[in-house]
């Protein structure tokens, strides 16, 4: 039975949401479809959303058809017959008249049979491209799809130009790869048309599908020049590479070709005062779903193709025009008494009753959003609700608040959930926690990345969020990430110990490229804490009190019941990754206390990572399986900045767990891009993750042995003996499974399994 609690208000605001995002996989539509506004929906599926929004829960359990139907018409939305399944994109038809026959059914179906066969979309969707051509247009005018230049293609046409060692590397690289010549595969002496050109500014968009996602392209984009501006992320565009491996061999050259022509509409516009090209990743979003004379949409279309409105005007912008862009965010620091149980936020009377702060503690400053701790209010709590919801009004900007909310049915366990206030007074909630809460987000019947991980604007500029703990996982900001989130806030609760937290929120700031925040509760019964924020080049971000000027680190703010404003640089965003920005490691290294409980010798000899087994000593290349004398060993090799992709490094989490052994990851580099301290920076947060120990190597031998110094996740960097040796302790290398463990604590024994595959389907 459908509750009658769901409004109208309700029904149009889950169709905004369709309308942003699309409809998931599995929920459309059969012989039925809500017509509103020109567009299509599938009935069911909006009143499951506007059930969520209405109560936090999907509904589940209830009849399509005529129970949906007369629900709908009842609160005023039309319902028609119709076979196009509900998708947000198709226009819509109008209702069937009474002479109008019938949708036809098969003998073996009780489906309709339209005249149009329903499809499901995919990336080849043609009406994708047509609508990023609709939305180019809007932004910016005018927009002209396959339009050529007459650029050359051969290699020999750009001597004597400012490409010419680029693109002689590009090339070098390609014809090793499988021993293609360029002047094999380059069959045409001009460059072929481009998907879309819009001359004001002035620049390219590529629309790229799987197909252009291949090892060559990985090649030829490890080549560009480190400062080269690029309108699109390479770190991403080279992790997609990773991720789709795609194979063309129809000409057998096929992939070396394609990232040749790509290459050459990466770095060409240069030469002729153009602005970087634009790409778009063509399974980021339904891109025909969305609609062109929708703001919230041109905000949805910009922020995934790395063009941020102008919050002023509405208007698009290119990456390059970014230089003077700053994000005002205000972090809110209050204090509590009421600490956590084995990591999950306290649930009682005077838990979440910190005071709602007050315009006159923001001292007039204009701010674009504000972030709270976690579990910084009850769901239920009206009051509080009003209070947040006035001061979003007063200080003109959306609030991200942590709540608790518990299950309207025993036993009424409580969830973890971000909530957000907006000035217009409309409410919504965000996120549900993934980890150490009684209800996490992994065990819902309805989990699916777009649903539960999914991003959201912050005065134009696109943002994902996750809680607390969840900052262990670190696919989950990856994959927000590679949706265009541009800030990520991770809201926790109390006390933490400042060197993992500090650790891994900046490695998730530098692999990622994006801003990270996170401010919790002071609990002035421990150790003081301090909010964390940091830029996408793993600087700590500065800080002051509303309405005074002098600027500290936020570690040096450690007093509770302030709001601390930062300003966010969207400008760094755009930068390649400075390696000698990266600040060296605060943990010095150290002498061991006591002898490893299970040490293993690890080297370097004759250009090689060497680990010392039963048998003596093993070259480890890519992948050894080493036995031990405390069991065995999986060493993984990853090559040079690839320590940045989560994925990779989890990947040798798994072949540990599939071979029954304790996992290390070897980082090895031709060359240190920087001093090993600062990379050691990033793989202490890396060690905390995976539960494994983490090998810096290049050329010249060992610079690093970072891992866990005991059961709580404490990073400690062993020093380097003289013939460039070191002891790695295995007694704390858990893996996958101890790193996840703190997700499933709470899960039923028979859901654990279940919410690892779920985690790991994110890679």
């Amino acid at each position: 039975m459908i509750p009658t609690f769901i409004t109208e208000a309700h029904l149009r605001k889950a169709l905004r949401r369709i309308r942003r995002e699309g409809v998931p996989a599995g929920r459309n539509s059969r012989g039925y479809c809500l017509a509103q506004d020109g567009r299509h929906f599938p009935p069911k599926y909006t009143i499951s959303l506007a059930h969520h929004l209405a109560s936090g829960g999907y509904l589940r359990g209830f009849s399509g058809g005529r129970e949906t139907n007369r629900f709908l018409e009842k609160r005023g939305f039309p319902v028609i017959e119709c076979g196009c399944r509900g998708n947000a994109a198709a226009r819509a038809l109008p209702p069937r008249s009474a002479s109008s026959p019938k949708p036809r059914r098969s003998a073996s179906s009780s489906r309709p049979v339209t005249g149009t066969r329903a499809r499901r979309h995919s990336e080849r969707c043609p009406q994708c491209k047509v609508r990023v051509r609709e939305f180019l247009e809007t932004l910016f005018g005018e927009c002209r799809p396959n339009r050529r230049f007459r650029w050359p293609a051969r290699l020999p046409d750009y001597q004597d130009t400012p490409l010419d060692s680029t693109l002689r590397r590009i090339a070098a690289a390609l014809e090793a790869h499988r021993g293609f010549s360029v002047s094999d595969f380059v069959r045409t002496p001009l460059l072929a048309p481009s998907d879309f050109w819009v001359p004001d500014p002035g620049f390219l968009v590529e629309f790229d599908e799987s197909q252009h996602f291949t090892y060559p392209r990985k090649l030829a984009l490890a080549v560009y020049p480190e400062r080269q501006p690029l309108g699109f992320s390479r770190l991403r565009w080279r992790t997609l590479c990773e991720r789709y491996d795609t194979r063309d061999n129809d000409p057998p050259f096929r992939d070396e070709q394609r990232a040749w022509y790509d290459a050459l509409r990466d770095l060409v516009p240069s030469l002729h005062g153009l602005r970087p090209t634009v790409r778009l990743h063509a399974s980021d979003l339904a891109w025909c779903s969305l609609d062109p004379n929708s703001q919230q949409d041109q905000r949805r279309f910009a922020a995934a193709a790395g063009l941020p409105m102008n919050p002023s005007t509405g208007a698009a912008r290119t990456r390059t025009s970014l230089t003077t862009s700053v994000l005002r965010a205000a972090l809110v620091f209050p204090e509590t008494y009421c600490g956590t149980t084995a990591g999950v936020p306290p649930t009682g009377a005077g838990a979440q009753e910190p005071s709602v702060p007050t315009v006159a503690d923001f001292a007039g400053e204009p701010v674009d959003f504000v972030l709270f701790p976690e579990a910084y209010i009850h769901a239920s709590d009206t009051p509080r609700r009003k209070s947040l919801a006035e001061l979003a009004a007063a200080l003109d900007a959306p609030l991200l608040v942590g709540a608790v909310d518990r299950a309207p049915d025993p036993p009424r366990r409580a969830a973890q959930v971000l909530l957000r206030f907006d000035p217009d007074g409309s409410q919504s909630r965000l996120y549900l926690k993934h980890s150490t809460a009684e209800v996490v987000a992994f065990e819902r019947d309805d989990w699916a990345a777009d649903l539960m991980l999914p991003t959201f604007e912050l005065n134009g500029v696109t943002a994902g969020a996750t809680i607390c703990h969840d900052h262990y996982l670190g696919l989950l900001p990856r994959f927000l990430a590679s949706r265009g989130a541009r800030i990520w806030v991770n809201p926790s609760y109390d006390n933490v110990i400042a060197i993992k937290w500090s650790s891994v929120l900046r490695l998730r700031a530098v692999e990622n490229r994006f801003y990270a925040l996170c401010t919790l509760h002071d609990d002035l019964s421990r150790n003081r804490t301090h909010p964390f924020a940091f830029a996408p080049d793993g600087t700590e971000v500065l800080a002051r009190r509303a309405g005074e000027s002098r600027m500290l680190p936020l570690s040096e703010c450690p007093r509770a019941g302030r709001v601390l404003l930062v300003s966010l640089d969207l400008k760094a965003l755009e930068q390649p990754l400075d390696w000698a920005q990266v600040p060296p490691a605060a943990k010095p290294k150290k002498l061991r206390t006591r002898p490893a409980r299970k040490p293993v010798r690890v080297g370097w000899a004759g250009g090689h990572a060497v680990v010392r087994g039963r048998s003596g000593w093993q070259s480890i290349r890519s992948e050894c399986r080493v036995e031990t004398e405390h069991g065995p060993l999986l060493v993984g090799v990853v090559r040079d900045d690839r320590v940045l992709d989560a994925s990779a490094c989890f990947r040798i989490l798994d072949r540990a767990r599939e071979t029954d052994s304790v996992p290390a990851i070897w980082n090895h580099w031709d060359l240190l891009p920087t001093d090993s301290a600062r990379l050691a920076t990033l793989m202490m947060g890396r060690a905390i993750e995976c539960c494994a120990p983490v090998v810096l190597s290049d050329r010249n031998g060992i610079h690093e042995l970072v891992e866990l110094a005991g059961n709580y996740k404490i990073p400690a960097r062993r020093v380097i003996e003289a013939p460039g040796e070191a002891i790695m302790d295995l007694t704390y290398a858990r893996g996958l499974k101890s790193s996840f463990g703190m997700v499933t604590r709470c899960l039923p024994r028979h859901m654990r399994e279940r919410a690892l595959g779920r985690y790991r389907e994110l890679a």
